[in-house]
C-alpha cells in the first residue's frame, strides 16, 4: 500500500490518493489528500526503513533535491507529485461521498507556516548520510540541503505555526513542531560531523538546545506531561512523539506520566486515540485518528508496557477492511470508517509501532 503511494516519476510520496471522503459525517473536514506533505513522507520513510527497503528513500531524496531552497524562504507543507508549488483549493459543483460536501481539489495547507517540516526532512535524509548502505550519495549532493534546512530553522524557530493537525485560523508555539525542531538539528549535527562541518555541527547543536526550551515551556506542572504549545495546554495526541523520539527518556517517570495524561483526556478502549478534545476552526471532532492510535501503541512499548502496546495494536488492526487497508478516522461508537482511503499515515503507524513492540518482545525478559 504505501509502496503505491510513491509517485514512480519523481519520488513524491502522496498522503492518500483519494479526496473528500469526510473525516466524520457532516463534519466539511473533506480534504485533497492526493499530494507530497513533507511530514508524511518522513514517517512513510522510516517505515520503509523499518521493514529494510531502502530504494523509496534515494527516490524521495531526488525529489527533494530538486524542489527550490532559496534561502531566505520557507518551504511549504506540501508539494504536488512532480513538483507544482501552487495548490489552490477548489469546490466543485458534485455529489460527495454519502451527501458530504464540499467536494474538493487543491489544498491550501500549502500556503500554512509549519514549521517541524524542516526538521522532518532533515530526519528523512538522515540515513543517507550514516548508514554505510547508501555510500557515495551523500558526497554527491554535500551538505547543501543540510546547511539550507538548519538555516530555515534558524529563521523560524522562534515563531508560531498552524501545527501538525494545520489550524487554519489559530497559530500556536507548537511543542510537536518544536520537538521536530530539536530532533532535525540533531541529525544535522550528526551528518556535520560525520562529513567534517565542524561550524554546522556546533550551529545545529544550538539550535537544538533552543528548540528545548520551547518544548519546556509547555510542560504543565499539575498533569506531570506536556501540553500541546506554550499558549494553549491542552493535550494532544501528536506529543506522543516526545516519547517515541526520545526527548523524554523511556525509562522516565515523565514518561510515564505524560502518557497518563494523554490517556485520560484522549483515549477511546484499548487503542483508539483522539488528536485532542478541544474546538478547532470546524468545532469539536468527532472521530479518532489512526495514526494517533498507533503511536499509542508504540509509546507503550517504549515505555515497558508490552501487553498494553499488544491490546492497543490488536483492537487497531480490527478496523481494516478485508483487504487489510486502513482508513483516516474511526468513528469510536460504531467503528466505521472515515476520511481519505487508503491512508498512508495508518499504515505507517502499523509498521512503526509493530516494529517497535517487536523489538521490545525480543529483548531479554519479554516473551512473544
Amino acid at each position: 500500500t504505501l509502496k503505491i503511494c510513491q509517485y514512480e516519476d519523481t519520488g513524491a510520496i502522496i498522503a492518500s490518493p483519494t479526496t473528500s471522503l469526510p473525516e466524520s459525517p457532516g463534519s466539511t473536514r473533506n480534504w485533497d489528500y492526493r499530494y507530497c506533505w513533507m511530514r508524511d513522507a518522513y514517517y512513510t520513510l522510516h517505515a520503509f526503513n523499518s521493514v529494510g527497503h531502502f530504494e523509496e528513500m534515494e527516490k524521495y531524496f531526488s525529489f527533494i533535491s530538486n524542489l527550490p531552497h532559496p534561502n531566505g524562504t520557507r518551504i511549504q507543507p506540501l508539494f504536488g507529485i512532480t513538483g507544482e508549488s501552487k495548490l489552490v483549493e477548489i469546490e466543485h459543483d458534485l455529489p460527495g461521498y454519502l451527501g458530504n460536501l464540499p467536494v474538493r481539489s487543491g489544498n491550501d495547507a500549502y500556503t500554512h507556516v509549519q514549521n517541524d517540516v524542516y526538521g522532518q526532512i532533515l530526519m528523512a535524509v538522515l540515513p543517507l548520510y550514516v548508514d554505510k548502505r547508501f555510500g557515495g550519495l551523500q558526497d554527491a549532493q554535500s551538505l547543501d540541503l543540510v546547511d539550507t534546512l538548519v538555516e530555515k530553522i534558524e529563521r523560524t524557530i522562534d515563531e508560531t505555526d498552524a501545527g501538525i493537525w494545520e489550524f487554519r485560523n489559530r497559530s500556536q508555539r507548537h511543542a510537536y513542531s518544536n520537538l521536530f525542531q530539536w530532533a532535525g538539528c540533531k541529525a544535522a549535527a550528526l551528518m556535520a560531523r560525520k562529513l567534517g562541518n565542524r561550524a554546522l555541527e556546533k550551529k545545529a547543536e544550538s539550535l537544538a538546545e533552543r528548540a528545548l526550551n520551547h518544548i519546556e515551556s509547555t510542560y504543565i506542572e499539575e498533569k506531570k506531561a506536556y501540553g500541546a504549545a506554550q499558549e494553549y495546554g491542552y493535550m494532544d495526541a501528536s506529543t506522543l512523539q516526545l516519547i517515541i523520539l526520545g526527548y523524554i527518556p523511556h525509562n522516565s517517570d515523565l514518561a510515564k506520566t505524560h502518557l497518563k495524561a494523554l490517556e485520560k483526556e484522549l483515549k477511546v478502549n484499548d487503542g483508539l486515540f483522539y488528536r485532542y478534545r478541544v474546538e478547532d476552526d470546524f468545532g469539536e471532532s468527532h472521530s479518532t485518528f489512526l495514526i494517533c492510535g498507533f503511536w499509542y501503541a508504540e509509546a507503550l512499548a517504549c515505555v515497558g508496557r508490552v501487553d498494553d502496546a499488544r491490546k492497543a495494536f490488536e483492537e487497531l488492526i480490527t478496523y481494516s477492511n478485508s483487504l487489510g487497508l486502513l482508513s483516516e478516522d474511526v468513528d469510536p461508537k460504531d467503528g466505521s470508517m472515515w476520511g481519505n482511503f487508503p491512508q498512508a499515515y495508518s499504515h505507517v503507524g502499523l509498521i512503526n509501532a509493530a516494529a517497535r513492540i517487536n523489538n521490545r518482545l525480543d529483548k531479554p525478559g519479554f516473551l512473544a
